[in-house]
């Protein structure tokens, strides 16, 4: 508090201010040291959240599914457009559609209104589902319960012909002749709508019809426009038949080919984001010598071990690899000076390449990248498999480990189904025959036109491992509500001897379906040893969160030593001001004094004078 007194004529503030200027400079330290950790941490999560969007582009290119993505182009795409699926085999189909499936239209008879009670009723059905008719219903109401009615797979529309005249339309809401409609129940209604003529007869305005067509010269007919099952993995969407006349349209050619552009764009990522690592990783190392200024973490032994461990995992040669295919130079992943590294050890990508590459031995850049292990969940391996029950002897667990995944062969030992329906979990369990070292698991499930994942695969399960130390069995993965053909997922290595797949529910709440289950072992490719690295450093007992915890425990201590200091500052600050107050006191009252005594010797001297 400002002192009220201000006999010396000093500025009391302004001195003790000064004092205290003089004694906060420990403190302010301190403050400056508690700056530099914070920096330090931001500096680490910075580093950290850049090595994770490398880890994301990782996935990708040791996903087996980047690889094995097809790529299809279709010539001429107002004939058909078509789609592939990883099991797709490359090459080329020469298309013809004679003609398209069609699906059936029936009409009624000419009415004046759409609104107004026609007074008809009875009973009708389509498709077996019955459809009631009073009265007082117009087309519009006869519509709206008819499209109410979706078992019967009719949708009802009312259409204006010309002026006052309104027509109640009818078409089958699946194509081809197998999906026909049949109208039975009141003829009378029937007739009083026109659906049907005096002598039976249908009022059909368009018949179904199948799509007919023809691929590399076989003909082929089916009931619908979408195509998948005459090549495997290969749908077929119809959209043009040949003109009937000219003669002209309805023809194309088809190619399916790997899909090198996923492979390449996925590469191209990893390039900007690990460049922007290094660049993150450069910044905060630095010195300049010219300003003697250095980055936040320079001279950090954990930056430079961080860089260095990159470089080397990411140029090292892969053990295993094929000839001309044994480091990422050898591919077009380079620091684009053959032979040495460039100064910031940033990397470029030669797509050209890394297609070249790509084209002569796709399985060796798999391999190189680290995408491609060995499925050792093969009876060839020396694997077996026990179910919890089997369907029948067409649905051996067997099948689960033979290596083919193809829907094509469900019912033909092709795939497992257990034989408890409505009834989970089902499991499979499968031994590895020896301790294998794993990091991925693969499953397809049922996937095709008659059996559609969405419908029939499985869609609820559980992963699990066998920990022969801790003698029990160990959750990998979970999965819930799959609806897709093929469940792929990568963990953390683990060493086993057994797997098991616990499936708690289908899609159609009644078999479990599995076509086969695949365990990879970790594979040390380039990108797989990049994962590794990246992991341990950014896990959660890796060696970011040590070093971060460190600098969390040191700015602990300064937050004490600070609030320490700051204590006796402040008694220091009370100090100074009590004795500067002691002291303008002190010397008031001997001013005080001085003056009494002043007055007493004039006094004297004047009593003296006039005595």
């Amino acid at each position: 508090m400002p002192i009220s007194l201000n006999v010396t004529g000093l500025d009391t503030d302004t001195i003790i201010q000064q004092l205290m200027a003089i004694e906060r400079q420990p403190l302010q330290r301190l403050e400056q040291q508690r700056t530099v950790l914070a920096n330090r941490k931001s500096a680490w999560d910075s580093i950290r959240t850049k090595m994770s969007n490398v880890s994301s582009r990782l996935t990708a290119l040791t996903g087996v599914s980047t690889f094995h993505g097809k790529k299809v182009v279709v010539a001429n795409s107002a004939v058909a457009s078509a789609t592939a699926s990883s099991s797709a085999l490359p090459g080329t189909y020469s298309l013809r559609v004679t003609s398209l499936a069609t699906g059936q239209i029936v009409g009624s008879g000419l009415f004046n209104s759409a609104d107004s009670p026609l007074g008809i009723s009875g009973s009708i059905t389509i498709r077996g589902q019955a459809i009631e008719l009073n009265s007082s219903d117009s087309l519009s109401s006869i519509a709206a319960k008819i499209n109410a009615s979706r078992e019967a797979g009719v949708q009802a529309s009312v259409l204006q012909t010309e002026p006052n005249k309104y027509r109640l339309v009818l078409t089958s809401l699946e194509l081809g002749t197998a999906n026909t409609m049949t109208f039975d129940g009141s003829l009378s209604a029937l007739q009083a709508l026109g659906i049907v003529d005096e002598g039976g007869n249908l009022n059909e305005i368009q018949a179904a019809s199948d799509a007919v067509f023809s691929l590399n010269g076989v003909e082929f007919v089916r009931h619908s426009n979408t195509i998948s099952d005459v090549v495997p993995g290969l749908t077929l969407n119809l959209a043009q038949a040949v003109d009937p006349v000219t003669g002209m349209g309805g023809v194309t050619a088809i190619t399916v080919s790997p899909d090198d552009d996923a492979v390449v764009e996925a590469v191209k990522q990893f390039v900007v984001d690990y460049n922007t690592l290094v660049d993150t990783i450069k910044s905060y190392n630095s010195y300049d010598a010219a300003t003697g200024t250095s980055g936040t973490l320079f001279g950090d032994p954990l930056l430079r071990r961080l860089l260095h461990a990159l470089r080397e995992v990411i140029f090292k040669k892969v053990e295993g690899s094929l000839p001309g295919f044994e480091s990422l130079p050898s591919v077009g992943i380079s620091t684009g000076a053959p032979g040495a590294y460039t100064k910031d050890g940033k990397i470029v990508l030669d797509e050209a390449k890394l297609r070249e590459a790509l084209a002569a031995n796709r399985e060796a850049v798999m391999t190189l990248f680290g995408a491609r292990a060995p499925n050792v969940a093969l009876a060839s391996a020396g694997a077996s498999v026990t179910a919890s029950s089997t369907f029948g002897p067409e649905y051996s667990a067997d099948s689960v480990i033979d290596g083919a995944y193809s829907s094509l062969l469900w019912g033909q030992g092709g795939g497992w189904a257990d034989g408890t329906p409505g009834v989970f979990p089902d499991f499979l369990e499968i031994d590895l025959g020896v301790e294998r070292t794993i990091d991925r698991i693969g499953l397809y499930t049922i996937n095709s036109e008659q059996y559609p994942a969405e419908s029939y695969g499985v869609r609820d399960l559980e992963v699990l491992y066998w920990d022969s130390v801790e003698s029990a069995w160990v959750n990998l993965f979970t999965v819930t509500g799959n609806t897709q053909e093929y469940i792929s997922q990568t963990f953390d290595p683990v060493t086993t001897n057994k797997i098991r797949v616990n499936i708690t529910g289908s899609n159609d709440d009644q078999h479990s379906r599995i076509l086969e289950v695949q365990a990879f072992v970790k594979n040390d490719g380039a990108f797989s040893g990049l994962a590794d690295v990246i992991r341990m450093y950014t896990s959660s007992d890796g060696l970011l969160r040590g070093r971060t915890e460190e600098i969390d425990r040191l700015d602990r201590d300064l937050s004490r030593q600070i609030e320490s200091m700051q204590r006796r500052l402040d008694m220091r600050l009370e100090s100074l001001r009590r004795k500067f107050t002691a002291l303008e006191m002190m010397l008031h009252q001997f001013n005080a004094q001085s003056a009494w005594l002043s007055q007493q010797l004039m006094s004297l001297s004047y009593d003296r004078q006039n005595g």
